[in-house]
């Protein structure tokens, strides 16, 4: 809260009173700058899966502590996937040039929803007010639809030269569709944890790919059926 005062007013110290309101000392920007660094480095390594801090001289057992829950947490969202696509198993055996853009659904999601996420969490921190925020999730989405856009009519060429015109308008319209959920979903996330207590830095991190590659998955594989007739 002092960080954010000082940031506003362009502060270099902060006075301390008591309850009486007497003087009792000061806040420094180098005091802050310290709680900065520190903040930083908490949702840095947040953000990559390390769910307590660690130093490089930490022990092996609480740099694996650290970042195996996430690890497992990504892990499951993998096997999540890998349903997804089982149940689809049909769909591939007939038409299986349609495995040939998993990877690209599934990142593009995911790096999408880090983007969106992070700007999110960059005003929470930042200590917006919600007219803020809702004005940045409205840009978002617009940011959403412009690069969904302009990404789908690419790889609409891409796929249309590597196999034909079903498949490239497939996955135009899949990534598209893919790459609006993903920004969506990348800003309510950090908004929904931040609400409820929990840190919104997380949603930076392996939470929000592995939600956004499930539902990737899900949403290319529901339009490949409805394109191809399956």
């Amino acid at each position: 809260e002092v960080a954010r005062v000082m940031e506003k007013y362009d502060l270099v110290s902060v006075p301390v009173v008591d309850f009486q309101n007497k003087l009792v000392g000061r806040i420094t920007i180098d005091d802050v700058v310290d709680i900065i660094k520190e903040e930083a480095d908490k949702d840095f390594q947040l953000a990559s899966g390390i769910s307590e801090k660690i130093e490089s001289n930490s022990t092996v057992w609480r740099m694996s502590r650290a970042r195996l829950p996430w690890l497992l947490i990504g892990m499951l969202g993998g096997t999540l996937g890998a349903q997804v696509i089982s149940t689809y198993e049909g769909s591939i055996s007939q038409i299986p040039a349609l495995a040939f853009f998993i990877p690209l659904i599934t990142a593009m999601g995911g790096n999408v929803g880090v983007q969106s996420s992070a700007i999110v969490v960059q005003s929470l921190a930042k200590g917006n007010q919600f007219d803020s925020i809702t004005s940045k999730l409205a840009k978002e989405t617009l940011v959403g639809l412009l690069n969904g856009l302009i990404c789908s009519l690419c790889i609409f060429g891409i796929a249309t030269y590597f196999e034909n015109q079903t498949l490239g308008i497939t996955v135009s319209i899949a990534l598209f569709v893919v790459i609006i959920f993903a920004a969506i979903m990348g800003s309510m996330i950090p908004l929904i944890l931040n609400k409820y207590k929990i840190d919104p830095a997380l949603a930076t991190g392996p939470f929000v790919t592995t939600l956004n590659d499930v539902l990737g998955l899900f949403i290319y594989f529901t339009v490949g059926m409805i394109l191809y007739g399956l």
